[in-house]
């Protein structure tokens, strides 16, 4: 939830001025400023929860500072009274923005504009997800799917306030541009009432915001590697009350899913899309947004060996077209009411050619979603309570076509279906801080209504304690979690038991999901330069979400385990800015068990995988990586140059290699013969892949610079030792994956 800071500049005889106000914050890193009007008076709207460090500046007075919370969306006032300055030769040391926020239960990781603007060159709809998994406890699996603490299906993107749940892989959804954000947040425990359904992570982004009034406009292109090219343009403009931001980017790959062979074959993609954004006040009290985004992407399914020399061609696309409309009204300066609604369509397409192999495969699957969520907020000096509730309806559709090629037209299935699913909750949570503790307490309701019903009351508490005399802040959370199923392919999933059909094994309808999250944590500032946060947590599931991937395809099924059991440690040590240097390690320590039988879902031809419908078997969740490390360190020697250098490392994945013998003999007779250099990434003796390890490079240049007008250049080098890191390797979940190579990549931005 973002808040608003309101100023008023006047002199020592209560007279306005004009003065420059800037806000910085190192928790969130975070920096805006505004020019006060002839009346004194600067709005700086949009604002990250956090402390911040106020810094009013006029010729002639002395600066003023101050520390400023922001704790809701209600909007705060601060009045600033300028001393009039001294003549005198003065050598004023800057006081820092503060590290630590002694009032926040739970923790939460974000990175600013200046990460997202830097991050290092790579494929389409990569960008992103690169920030995110530089956060303790977020795996990258194949094709860039996001698994939070161990979790599948489990990641809540919120654009603006406004919560998504659908499946934001690269393959399912378009992708989300670094151009179109100013901020991401990321939420993994102690989370909020007002957030359900998805909460194994918790991904906020912020559009970008505008602070300087007239016109502003940007631009960037990118070149490298694998034939990748990326274009974007953002034009903005403020006025008094008005703001208007307009954005259009696309670009083209030759690698865009993680391929199942050395070579890459079929693996181009094309994107693009454009958005839109207006913010307009009626009043000091009352504010309308607008927000719009359209975005389509098209690319080739990534062929084997065997399928490259057969001809096959497979094409999938996703198209997805959003708007959403934001009303808030500042009853008092304590009370703020706020509703939001959104309509939105999605849909997913594959298709192939008749050469296709082993089987033609044909989907045609989406939905159309409506929601509003309203919610009121009361804040006071030691409360912020708030309440509210919302209600979502998505009318899905589901096509599903596949065959043996030889048999063409007749279909082994052939599924067609079209349902409407409703979804709605209540909450209501209190955040309290008396002296130095800080408490936030609240109560979930929800009610799903599709395939299956089920109604779940979930109860959430995070607790926090400042220690002065150590600068130590204690956290502790329990987290009650109710997942509706995935939507993606459910209507197939759940209703293939009634088909009656030769390959499909082990239909039943998917199940919600329930879990216990408990975590207990530390954060502490360092002499002022350094913050540590620890984090030890333990998730608890009841129909544990995960899902089956057809083939080399690309389309997953999601199927339900009867329980799992996750826990782990994270570290994560970063420096947000301190002579120039900026730099972060971040560290996750995870074993993750599931247990079966299987409790929903399908197998389509799944051989020994449907056996786990009718044992008790323990073994480790797909998302198992044990270690996982990222760290980057960023050196500024002069304000127009810098260079980068990171490093990430994965200890590899589980691989499930059991089957009888009859069946890998059956297989073997078709299979594709493995290259060494993959076998050779696969420790079969222990059932994992190998370790995974890349070393990155950049260096960033201001070539041009003029008040708000620049330009920039930034080379990288991505997995600069060419290392091959294989990801997921071929098995009963999975199939073989390979991550990108040497990534060279070239990028200009300019602004104007």
């Amino acid at each position: 939830m973002e808040g608003e800071l309101r100023v008023v500049v006047r002199d020592p005889a209560g007279r306005a001025v004009a003065a420059r106000v800037e806000l910085a914050s190192r928790n969130p890193q975070f920096r805006t400023e505004a020019q006060a009007d002839s009346m004194g008076r600067a709005r700086l709207p949009r604002l990250p929860q956090g402390v911040y460090r106020l810094r009013v500046t006029h010729d002639g007075f002395e600066e003023f500072v101050d520390t400023i919370e922001i704790r809701s969306a209600v909007p705060q006032k601060k009045e600033a009274t300028l001393k009039i300055g001294a003549i005198a030769t003065l050598i004023t040391v800057q006081p820092a923005a503060p590290l630590l926020d002694r009032s926040q239960p739970g923790l939460v990781m974000q990175s600013g504009r200046e990460q997202l603007e830097e991050t290092l060159g790579t494929t389409l709809g990569r960008g992103m997800i690169d920030v995110i998994t530089t956060m303790p406890g977020w795996l990258l699996e194949a094709n860039a799917v996001l698994h939070p603490r161990g979790s599948e299906y489990d990641t809540q993107y919120v654009i603006d306030g406004m919560p998504l749940y659908d499946n934001r892989s690269i393959g399912s959804a378009p992708a989300f541009e670094n151009n179109e954000f100013e901020a991401v947040n990321i939420m993994t425990a102690g989370i909020p009432p007002e957030y359900g359904r998805r909460l194994g992570g918790v991904i906020s982004l912020d559009t970008r915001r505008i602070s300087r009034l007239g016109h502003a406009s940007e631009a960037g292109f990118q070149a490298g590697s694998y034939g990748t090219y990326f274009g974007s343009l953002t034009h903005q403009y403020r006025a008094d009350r008005t703001a208007v931001s307009l954005g259009v980017h696309g670009g083209h790959t030759g690698r865009y899913l993680d391929p199942p062979s050395l070579e890459n074959f079929t693996n181009k993609a094309s994107a693009g899309g454009f958005n839109a954004r207006l913010e307009h006040d009626h009043s000091d009290r009352d504010r309308l947004t607008f927000y719009l985004r359209s975005n389509r992407t098209g690319f080739l399914v990534p062929n084997d060996l065997t399928q490259q020399t057969a001809g096959q061609r497979q094409d999938r696309s996703s198209e997805e077209t959003a708007g959403q409309v934001h009303y808030q009204h500042t009853f008092s300066p304590r009370a703020l009411g706020s509703v939001r609604g959104m309509v939105r369509d999605l849909t997913a397409k594959l298709w192939s050619n008749t050469l296709s192999t082993p089987v033609y495969v044909d989907q045609n699957r989406g939905f159309r979603e409506g929601a509003v969520i309203g919610s009121f907020t009361v804040e006071s000096e030691h409360h912020t309570l708030k309440f509210g509730g919302d209600l979502r309806i998505n009318d899905i559709r589901e096509s599903f076509r596949f065959a043996e090629p030889d048999k063409l037209p007749e279909f082994n299935l052939d599924f067609s279906g079209r349902q409407r699913s409703t979804e709605a909750a209540a909450f209501i949570q209190d955040q309290i801080r008396i002296g130095n503790f800080a408490v936030t307490a609240g109560l979930r309701l929800d009610r799903y209504s599709f395939l299956v019903k089920d109604t779940a009351l979930s109860p959430r508490l995070a607790l926090s304690y400042y220690v002065p005399g150590a600068g130590l802040l204690l956290r502790a959370s329990y987290d009650r979690i109710f997942q509706p199923p995935p939507t993606e392919n459910l209507l197939l999933s759940s209703s293939a038991a009634s088909l009656d059909l030769d390959d499909v094994e082990g239909a039943l309808a998917v199940p919600a999901s329930r879990a216990n999250f408990f975590e207990v944590g530390l954060r502490k500032p360092i002499g002022n330069r350094l913050r540590l946060d620890v984090n030890h947590y333990w998730r608890a599931f009841r129909n544990y979400i995960d899902d089956d991937v057809f083939l080399n395809t690309g389309l997953s099924f999601p199927i339900t385990f009867d329980t799992a059991r996750i826990q782990g440690t994270e570290v994560r040590l970063e420096m947000p800015r301190w002579r120039g240097i900026s730099s972060f390690a971040s560290y996750s320590n995870m074993l993750g068990k599931a247990t079966s039988p299987v409790t929903g879902g399908l197998f389509i031809q799944g051989r020994e995988a449907v056996e786990l419908r009718d044992v008790v078997e323990r073994f480790p969740i797909t998302q198992d990586q044990r270690n996982t490390l990222a760290a980057q360190v960023r050196i500024e020697p002069h304000r127009r140059l810098w260079f980068m250098t990171g490093i990430r490392y994965g200890s590899g994945l589980p691989v499930e290699l059991e089957g009888d013998e009859e069946d890998e003999e059956e297989d073997d007779e078709h299979a594709e013969p493995i290259p060494q250099a993959i076998l050779d990434r696969v420790n079969f003796e222990r059932g994992r892949v190998r370790p995974n390890f890349s070393l990155d490079f950049g260096v960033g240049l201001r070539l041009w610079e003029r008040d708000a007008r620049s330009v920039s250049a930034q080379f990288d080098v991505r997995n600069a030792t060419d290392r091959l890191n294989v990801i997921n390797f071929t098995g009963l979940f999975s199939g073989t994956a390979l991550a990108p190579g040497r990534q060279i990549t070239f990028q200009i931005k300019t602004r104007f």
